[in-house]
């Protein structure tokens, strides 16, 4: 009889699992809005612990080398401290370096777009002559008018108030930003010093008041944040590949700014199948400027090398590295994406492999016990 109950429960159960799943799926937008909101309070810590693993990955592989070393193996808490500042220096270094080869080439484009502002303009006027030439004029006095510039102008004044709070509501939004980003980091570090403390008063908490689900919420947190670790490294690795083949292929064909294009495509790709595509529009946008028949080369040889990233290096660096299969990357990115954007996109991937692993594992232990009673049998 418990039995029976036990299943009529399971069953219950999976029944209204999927009644909220549906819900959710037809009403993305006012449950996006709802997560949106949620977030926006915990983003400091929310982006304190993604900050966090970055830091811990360099961090980690730091300690473990120190810790190698005979007359530190015994100085755990100076060792932790030299492993924090050195991956914080790396980290750094890394966004620097990024820094130091896009922006020097962004502000060559917009100095030559300036400088060319004579032979643009010269170039418009032979337009307009071979038009004139051709037949079809433009009469500048029709034109104006068709052109209210009074009206214009009155236009322009009314909206100076609401141009005026927009420009507020930015900056301040900019500055929220700032200081959302500075307690993250602090957060991060305060986590990664702590990190075995926080561990230990974690489990104590969980086997103190979840005693019966104590070991299986340990390991679920333990499976998470493996997944999201071995998902940035594996992003990370995937963006390094992409950049160097992007870079030299580039160098190759003679495109200008290759190195910097390069940095743009692989930084961008470190977004889940989008990313690329957002690095090749930016790249394309820079290299016009100096020479639109280089910016189609870039344009065919990254699409070429997106085919080959997506069929072949991001389904062995990313897919193996955290255990989901290409489709389910591609539900999670989607449904991440309706969610919280961006950042949904991040989360969404690895939370899709936790939430993958978890039902196979069940599935597997299922399949096991049928094939025990079967055999029982």
């Amino acid at each position: 009889m418990q039995t029976d109950k036990k299943t009529l429960f399971k069953r219950w159960g999976i029944v209204l699992a999927a009644v909220v799943l549906a819900w959710v799926l037809f009403n993305m937008t006012f449950v996006g809005e709802i997560v949106r909101s949620v977030v926006r309070i915990f983003t400091p810590l929310i982006l304190g612990c993604f900050i966090a693993m970055i830091f811990d990955i360099p961090a980690e592989a730091i300690e473990r080398l120190l810790l190698k070393i005979k007359w530190l193996s015994k100085k755990k808490v100076l060792v932790r401290a030299v492993s924090i500042v050195f991956s914080v220096i790396i980290v750094v270094g890394v966004i620097a370096l990024v820094l130091l080869l896009v922006i020097p080439q962004v502000v060559n484009v917009i100095t030559m777009l300036i400088t060319n502002i004579p032979y643009y303009q010269e170039q418009i006027n032979n337009i307009l002559d071979g038009l004139e030439i051709s037949g079809f004029s433009i009469d500048l006095n029709t034109i104006q008018e068709y052109i209210d510039l009074d009206s214009i102008k009155d236009s322009l004044v009314e909206r100076i108030p609401s141009l005026l709070e927009a420009s507020f509501k930015t900056a301040s939004g900019a500055v929220g930003a700032i200081a959302d980003f500075a307690l993250a980091v602090v957060f991060a570090l305060y986590l990664l010093a702590g990190k075995d403390k926080l561990k230990s008063q974690s489990k104590r908490f969980i086997r103190t008041f979840f005693k019966k689900r104590s070991e299986t919420i340990i390991r679920v947190s333990r499976l998470t944040v493996t997944q999201f670790e071995n998902f940035v490294s594996a992003q990370c690795t995937e963006a390094i590949i992409l950049g160097t083949l992007v870079t030299l292929g580039l160098l190759v064909l003679g495109v200008p700014y290759a190195p910097a294009m390069g940095v743009v495509v692989g930084v961008c790709s470190l977004i889940p199948l989008i990313g690329a595509t957002i690095g090749m529009i930016i790249g394309a946008i820079i290299i016009v400027a100096a020479s639109p028949i280089k910016a189609l080369v870039f344009i065919i040889y990254v699409v070429i090398i997106m085919q080959i990233e997506g069929n072949l290096i991001y389904p062995r660096v990313v897919g193996n590295k955290i255990g989901l299969p290409g489709i389910w990357v591609l539900v999670s990115i989607i449904i991440g994406g309706r969610l919280l954007g961006i950042p949904g996109i991040l989360l969404g991937v690895p939370t899709c492999s936790v939430v993958y692993i978890l039902i196979n594992e069940k599935m597997n232990k299922n399949d096991s016990e049928l094939q025990d009673k079967s055999g029982e049998h």
